[in-house]
């Protein structure tokens, strides 16, 4: 296509993404189901693009659509619902993982893989998709507690997926397992993320509420947020990147309370050092105010409503695009791929209400809760990703093509699933895979 006919699609793509928004909200039909559908009928109906069209840039854009939908997600999440949620988050995050490497492993035994390409293919598929979760938790009906789960469980799992996969294809290259590598790998790549993002994200936030022209340079913090995933990411840190932008949001997200925690501490401390009790009441009124002055300052700059919707925007043009372009990436050439596919994903779905029965059964869940976390569990980008990290090796053999679209297949099986179940709960016809394992407390 010239420039003018791909100017053409991007204007068309970006009105049918704004179109498929408006659809969702008004009759709750997924608007990533014609997201997808539109790549499709680029890619295969059309012929107008394939997976080689973009080249390297499908690689950066997917990319920063990873980062940026995590960072902007992250920025409606409570601290105080995310503490009261970390335990069940985390157990659900390494339940979930295993239980579905295992799953995916034993179908990989049964489609003809050997051990080691089976818990390959269960390590690429065992997480969910920030890219699909965050968007669909934002506009359904489900309690901060269960939403700060899901959203953080996406972030975290890609981590694991992305350990998991690099771990087995060192073991094939090498013959060679240790645990403490694996275990401090996990520990070092999540704690090091952590504390780049948090400590990055207190001082941006300090700068942001002394200097009004950092505040309204959001151009700005979106190049910081792109440094910071380049520095967690580099041989320096070697760790992982999302997490930090995922920890970055959450600071940002949060700077009203970090500010007053810290001021509150500074008042307390100098009160303590003043010896005129009266003076030091009418300076801690004046600096009380003082104070409540600049925290409202903070709220209103840093987080005012055109900034969230600056960054939602950016999130909205991403989140079309990259649905669109995986769209494109499906083969249909192979109808036998599609078969493995949907064995693979229909394990995925049976399994994670066992995980979600371990993780909250002591839980009061209602109906509809308890299955918005069995299936908001889609696969997407970093299973992308990691299908072409493998092929790049060379150790996939015969066997690559085949490998790679059937992720591919499970990726759009998992999201086109994910998106109509979620549809059919919220409108109370649909209860879960496994009703049985909650019967008594369900009658």
């Amino acid at each position: 296509m010239d420039i003018l006919a791909v100017f053409g699609v991007i204007s068309g793509i970006v009105f049918l993404g704004f179109l498929a928004e408006i659809i969702f909200n008004k009759f709750n039909i997924p608007d990533i189901l014609l997201l997808i559908g539109v790549g499709i009928g680029i890619g295969t109906v059309l012929e107008w693009a394939d997976a080689t069209t973009f080249g390297e840039g499908a690689a950066l854009f997917s990319t920063f659509a990873l980062v940026f939908i995590l960072f902007q997600g992250a920025l409606s999440i409570d601290f105080k619902t995310l503490i009261k949620s970390i335990n069940n988050t985390f157990s659900l995050t390494v339940t979930n993982f295993i239980l579905t490497v295992c799953v995916v492993s034993i179908i990989g035994r049964l489609m003809g893989y050997d051990l080691y390409l089976s818990l390959l293919l269960g390590m690429i598929l065992g997480g969910t998709s920030s890219a699909v979760v965050i968007p669909l938790v934002k506009s359904i009906d489900i309690k901060d507690k269960y939403g700060t789960v899901l959203t953080i469980e996406s972030a975290l799992s890609d981590v694991l997926c992305i350990i998991g996969t690099v771990t087995i294809l060192e073991i094939i290259n090498t013959q060679s397992f240790v645990t403490s590598e694996i275990f401090n790998s996990v520990f070092s790549s999540f704690s090091k993320a952590i504390l780049v993002g948090v400590i990055v994200g207190i001082i941006w936030i300090i700068f942001m509420s002394k200097n009004e022209i950092i505040t309204k340079s959001y151009m700005l913090t979106i190049a910081l947020l792109i440094g910071i995933y380049v520095f967690v990411e580099s041989p320096f840190i070697k760790a992982s990147g999302a997490i930090a932008a995922l920890s970055f949001g959450l600071v940002l997200g949060n700077s009203r309370s970090i500010l007053q925690f810290a001021r509150m501490g500074t008042r307390n401390g100098s009160s303590n050092l003043n010896e005129n009790k009266s003076k030091n009441k009418k300076i801690s009124s004046f600096k009380k105010n003082s104070d409540e002055d600049e925290d409202a300052k903070v709220i209103r700059n840093v987080l005012s409503p055109s900034a969230k919707n600056f960054y939602s925007e950016i999130s909205f043009f991403v989140k079309v695009f990259f649905f669109v372009y995986l769209g494109i990436l499906i083969d249909f050439s192979n109808p036998q791929v599609f078969i493995y596919g949907a064995l693979l994903t229909l394990g995925i779905y049976l399994i994670r209400p066992i995980s979600v029965k371990l993780v909250f059964g002591g839980d009061n869940l209602d109906i509809k809760e308890r299955t918005i976390l069995e299936t908001l569990i889609p696969k997407g980008l970093a299973a992308a990703v990691l299908a072409g990290v493998a092929v790049q090796t060379g150790i996939l053999g015969s066997f690559a093509t085949e490998f790679v679209n059937t992720v591919l297949s499970v990726i759009l099986l998992s999201i086109v699933l994910t998106s109509v179940l979620i549809f059919f709960t919220e409108q109370g016809w649909f209860k879960g895979f496994l009703p049985f394992l909650y019967k008594k407390k369900d009658n």
